[in-house]
């Protein structure tokens, strides 16, 4: 499936749209990463706080990670 998504298979191709089309999978693929990293980035926020002593933690800033982190699922 990845070798046609990616058209390692046909890496010449008989048209010339085969090297855009891969590039433009590959700018997809890239962009969904960089959204999972941010989220990855925004959990480990909520996360980092969360395991603070309580006496440590910033409770407003906790609340905004949550408030933003139960946002994105409701």
């Amino acid at each position: 499936m990845r070798e046609q998504m990616f058209g390692l298979k046909n890496r010449q191709g008989a048209h010339g749209g085969d090297l855009e089309r891969r590039v433009a999978a590959l700018e997809e693929a890239v962009q969904e990463n960089r959204a999972l990293n941010v989220r990855l980035a925004e959990l480990t926020d909520v996360v980092s706080e969360l395991l603070l002593p309580v006496a440590a933690r910033d409770e407003k800033r906790l609340e905004e990670l949550l408030g933003k982190y139960r946002g994105d699922f409701s």
